[in-house]
Parts: C-alpha cells; sequence; structure tokens
C-alpha cells in the first residue's frame, strides 16, 4: 500500500511575492486600477504551495494576465543578469537549506514506510491456533473411503443428555450396555443422545444415518412446558441424519408428570405423523439400552458388506436405501458434530422460528407457517404497521394454515402474538 506524504514549503516562491509586494505598494501610492487585479494576483500566489519558474508559469493562478506574467519574467531575467547581493545571497541559501530539510524528510518517510512494507511482507509465523484450524479445515475436505471388512461400528453416549446431568443414571447405562455386550463409548454429543459411527483403523468416523433423542415421560413433559421439545425437534429435523427416533421411557406409573398423560401421548403422535419421527416406547431405562444394544446388532448386519464413504451435507441422498445400496455416503462425525453445535451461527429466520417457540401453545409447525410469511420479526411488525385498524392487526394471523391438515392458526394464538410484539417492555 503507497502512503501518500505531503509536503508544504513555507515560502514557495518568495521572490515573485517580493515583486508583487513592491508593485502593489506603488499602485496604491499612486491609486492606480492595477492595485486590485495586482491585490488578487498576490493572494492566489501565496495560496500555491508549489515553486514556480517563470511568469509564463503563474498564468495558471487567477488575477495573472499576459502582462503580469510577462513583466515578471522581465524582472526574473534582470534578477539573473545581476550578483545576488549579501541579503538576497543569505535569503536565497536559507531558502535552499529549507527546500534541502523538506527533500530529508520526505526521503526519511519513504524509507520508514519500505521497511514497514518489507516487514509486513515477510510471511507471518503460524500459531498454534491457526495450526489447528488448518488441519480441521483439511480434515473436513479430505475425503474418507471405508471398504467392507475394514471398520467397526460403534455407538456414540452422550455424556449430557442421556444422564440428565445425574451420574448414577450415566453409571447405569453404561453398566447396561456393558452387559449387553454393545460395543460404546460416551463423548459429549452436540444433536442428540445417541448416534453409530463407522470407525477405522486411522481413526476416521462416519456417522450412520440414525439418531436417537431419549425421553423419560416427566422430562417430555417438561421439555414441552419450556418449548425444549420443540426446538430439539427442529434441530433433529435439519441434522442431516435420515432416521430420527424418540426412544420415550416410561416414569413409574406416569403419574404426577406436570401435563396429562393425554397430552403427552398426543405430542408424540404429532411429531410421528408431521416430521416422521420413529417413536419407540420402553418400560424403563434398562429396556430402553436393550433396544438400543438390538439396533447395534441389526445396524453391524446392515452395514457389514456396505463400502462407506464421505460426503458434505448438502449431497447427503436422502432417498438411498440402506438394504439394497451398497455404497453409501455419510457424514464425517466431525462435521455433525460442528455444524449441529447449538452454538453455530443462525439466520435470522432460525432465530425467529426458536423465538416462536418459546410461546406458549406455539407447536413447530405452525411457528413454521408464520415464519413462510413473515420470515423475520421486522416482516412481521411491517405487516402490524400497515393495518388499517387494531382489530385488522390482532386478527392478522388468525388464518394462516398449519400443519397437514391446514388448520387455521386461530384468533387466540393470533391476538397472544400481537399483544407479545405490539408491547413496550421497560
Amino acid at each position: 500500500m503507497e502512503t501518500r506524504l505531503e509536503v508544504r514549503l513555507r515560502q514557495p516562491n518568495p521572490l515573485f511575492t517580493r515583486w508583487l509586494e513592491r508593485w502593489l505598494r506603488e499602485a496604491e501610492r499612486r491609486e492606480q486600477k492595477s492595485q486590485f487585479s495586482l491585490r488578487q494576483a498576490l493572494e492566489s500566489l501565496k495560496s500555491y504551495p508549489l515553486p514556480l519558474a517563470s511568469g509564463r508559469d503563474c498564468s495558471i493562478l487567477r488575477g495573472f494576465g499576459g502582462t503580469l506574467c510577462q513583466l515578471i519574467d522581465e524582472e526574473l531575467r534582470h534578477h539573473r543578469g545581476l550578483r545576488l547581493l549579501p541579503q538576497e545571497a543569505v535569503f536565497q541559501e536559507r531558502y535552499e537549506q529549507q527546500v534541502q530539510a523538506v527533500v530529508r524528510k520526505v526521503q526519511e518517510k519513504q524509507l520508514e514506510h519500505q521497511k514497514r512494507q518489507k516487514k509486513s511482507d515477510r510471511p507471518r509465523k503460524p500459531t498454534k491456533k491457526d495450526l489447528a484450524e488448518l488441519a480441521a479445515h483439511e480434515e473436513r475436505e479430505r475425503v474418507v473411503e471405508m471398504k467392507p471388512g475394514q471398520f467397526q461400528l460403534l455407538l456414540l453416549v452422550d455424556t449430557q443428555e442421556t444422564s440428565g446431568k445425574n451420574k448414577k443414571v450415566l453409571d447405569q447405562t453404561r453398566s447396561y450396555l456393558d452387559s449387553l455386550e454393545a460395543r460404546h463409548e460416551v463423548r459429549r454429543l452436540t444433536i442428540g443422545d445417541f448416534l453409530w459411527v463407522a470407525q477405522d483403523q486411522e481413526g476416521n468416523e462416519l456417522v450412520l444415518p440414525y439418531i436417537v433423542e431419549r425421553k423419560r415421560m416427566d422430562d417430555l413433559a417438561s421439555s414441552i412446558r419450556d418449548g425444549r421439545f420443540h426446538e430439539q425437534k427442529h434441530r433433529l429435523q435439519h441434522c442431516g441424519l435420515q432416521h430420527i427416533i424418540y426412544l420415550v421411557e416410561d416414569y413409574g406409573d406416569n403419574e404426577q408428570l406436570g401435563l396429562p398423560l393425554d397430552s403427552l401421548q398426543q405430542a408424540l403422535t404429532n411429531a410421528k405423523v408431521q416430521t416422521g419421527v420413529r417413536v419407540v416406547r420402553t418400560a424403563n431405562h434398562y429396556r430402553s439400552m436393550s433396544y438400543l444394544a438390538g439396533m447395534s446388532r441389526s445396524l453391524g448386519q446392515i452395514f457389514a458388506g456396505k463400502k462407506l464413504h464421505s460426503v458434505d451435507r448438502g449431497a447427503l441422498d436422502q432417498s438411498t436405501c440402506l438394504l439394497t445400496n451398497s455404497d453409501l455416503g455419510l457424514l464425517k462425525f466431525r462435521a455433525l458434530y460442528e455444524d449441529s453445535a447449538k452454538n453455530a451461527q443462525l439466520t435470522v429466520r432460525e432465530v425467529f422460528v426458536q423465538q416462536l417457540l418459546q410461546l406458549h401453545s406455539l407447536s413447530l409447525e405452525r411457528a413454521m407457517a408464520i415464519v413462510e410469511l413473515y420470515p423475520t420479526p421486522r416482516c412481521l411488525l411491517d405487516a402490524y404497521a400497515e393495518c388499517a385498524d387494531q382489530k385488522q392487526a390482532r386478527l392478522l394471523l388468525a388464518s394462516i394454515p398449519c400443519g397437514p391438515l391446514e388448520r387455521p392458526l386461530g384468533d387466540k394464538i393470533s391476538q397472544c402474538l400481537h399483544e407479545f410484539y405490539s408491547t413496550h417492555f421497560r
């Protein structure tokens, strides 16, 4: 990048200035009209920042006509023909010293700039963070291939979600899986509670298109009340894995759950019908682990003779038949882990959906129907502002069709949303 240096001389044209000042004093003394043009020429000369070599060069300035330029040239020839007086010699020497000082300063700045430029052009030594990011990028871009017989299946158990932050339950989970001879590993997952990976001898891992979300009935009721159920369901649908399984455990006699049992069963049925997830009910935690161990054995038989290779999420074929297709494209575990992290950057539309899901009676289907028409809160607020009156604004969303049956959103929810987004909180 070039640096522009501005050099401004204190007196770029000292001789021409002295002559004009002398001529102006004579014109004022004699009250000649030329004093006005001389005064204008003197002001423009003092404002000009560069040295001028002749009267002809002065013609570019305001107030310098042909006569004045010719007069300066004549004075300049006469001046050059005479020997410099001692005072003028001193003045000329000072002027030249001033110019030389400015030139040296410019040269020093240019040299300093060139040194900084050379220093910045040197390749920066990569830090440990840079090397780690480069290695991670190369790892994601690298294509992994696994031939039949060169990989084993491993069940991954989430350290956070599965245990409900209860060490006793986590130990119980591992104990049950060990007794059932299910090869597994406890690891933090950013999506779901259980999933399976194909692991080769080099440590590469490809995720099988199955993911399990475990819910005990009391936890299911709690997640529906606070909106986590719909948010988790939304994230599972967009994680890139084809087969989503809700593993629901009974909680004793399913009493004192916080919500009626019929409401919980209806929520599971809606999830199954509307989003295509598979719901599996078990009597207790041991039965849940037995189901996962059985899934591990079944998947081991299905994938035993398959050839696997890594693909990006956009290249996943959701219509692939696992039984008949011998070459399957799967996601890398690292890619799934990073892309499904809760702290991943979300679009305004996705944030709007999550915001709507926190409101009472707003299911995922209803939230998606709203953002289909109004992708952002700003769009919704603008639509409210265009309504003729408050009544029209309160009922703006009432007729939006939702779900497979395309039932209207309803007046009550529409009014609730209008009140929420039009109220100014302090």
